[in-house]
């Protein structure tokens, strides 16, 4: 027996060796700069010569000041609202787009052949996206519609429905090119989530919902979206990361007039910290307060999918029983 103990914390040992790698990446490459973002936003620390931050209290400055000179900032709301912009009309037809295909792919009724070949062509953009063949593809999805779909629709008159230019003029601005581009790159990961939550959902439940009858999209909205509760939460999360942190796609749009139009959070962010201001410590602050915007959309997004509103009353009424008994 205390051969087989030891033997145990023999080998034990070894998966603590085996993080150490982990724990010491993170440590340097993740909590050093979150810790040193955290109190550079409460220094003073605005010129890439200034190497010693000072702590604001200690110069006589409140606190808050750093915060406060994001939220005097028009640049900042300006930043804030494009970027809610863009990530609402981003999500909503991405996630149609997304989920139909996803459900159609894992459709037991509909035999689609292929289906692989179809998975990864909806994921070959998100892929390549980072390569220069995605670069080479994002130039060309620009000059698509910026030439042939722009042009076209400013030039000429829809005839049947009394349109002209003026009527037609937002989808030939940079924004919605900017949201057509953001859904052709992204929806893929999204695609390839969904149908990781379907594919999770017992057989069984699908095989209920035919036994009873059910259509297609009673199926869908009845059990595939209620059961896949957790994968939309991890969904909903990834997508607010990357809806918030949007700056490569603005950045690739027009001249510098046109890009202080589509101004992004994440592009406010790195105006301050190194496009001639070096302001890092306004930069910090700025980034706490998108995480502060993260925190609480994920918050709003736990509560309504994840919460278990039952549970809870259910724990209250469990540990008032628990006083009046103690009583």
């Amino acid at each position: 027996m205390g051969k087989v103990r030891s033997l145990e914390r023999h080998y034990s040992k070894w998966g603590y060796i085996f993080v150490i790698p982990f724990v010491v990446v993170f440590l340097i490459f993740h909590f050093w700069p979150l810790g040193s973002t955290i109190y550079y936003a409460f220094c003073y620390l605005k010129h890439a010569g200034n190497t010693n931050p000072e702590f604001l209290p200690s110069i006589g400055q409140p606190w808050y000041k750093n915060f406060a000179e994001i939220f005097k900032s028009k640049s900042f709301w300006d930043a804030l609202k494009n970027t809610l912009f863009f990530w609402i009309a981003q999500l909503i037809p991405e996630w149609i787009i997304a989920f139909w295909l996803a459900a159609v792919m894992t459709d037991r009724r509909a035999k689609i052949k292929g289906r692989a070949i179809f998975k990864f062509a909806f994921f070959f953009p998100k892929l390549v996206a980072g390569t220069a063949l995605g670069g080479s593809l994002l130039v060309f999805m620009i000059s698509f519609f910026a030439s042939s779909v722009g042009i076209t629709l400013a030039i000429s008159e829809i005839d049947g429905f009394g349109l002209t230019p003026e009527n037609m003029e937002f989808f030939t601005s940079v924004r919605f090119f900017i949201i057509i581009v953001s859904i052709f790159l992204h929806f893929g990961i999204t695609f390839i989530y969904a149908i990781a939550g379907i594919t999770g959902i017992p057989v069984e439940s699908f095989e209920a919902a035919e036994i009873d009858g059910a259509t297609r999209t009673q199926t869908f909205f009845r059990v595939t979206l209620p059961s896949m509760k957790p994968m939309l939460f991890f969904i909903t999360v990834i997508t607010v990361v990357d809806g918030l942190g949007m700056i490569e796609i603005p950045s690739y749009f027009g001249s510098f007039d046109t890009l202080r139009r589509n101004l992004t959070l994440m592009m406010y962010l790195e105006n301050q910290a190194f496009m001639g201001s070096y302001a890092y410590d306004r930069a910090a602050a700025a980034s706490l307060v998108l995480l502060f915007v993260y925190i609480v959309i994920s918050g709003f997004v736990y509560y309504f999918l994840l919460y278990d509103k039952d549970e809870s009353k259910a724990k209250k009424l469990q540990k008032e029983a628990r006083r009046a008994s103690a009583e």
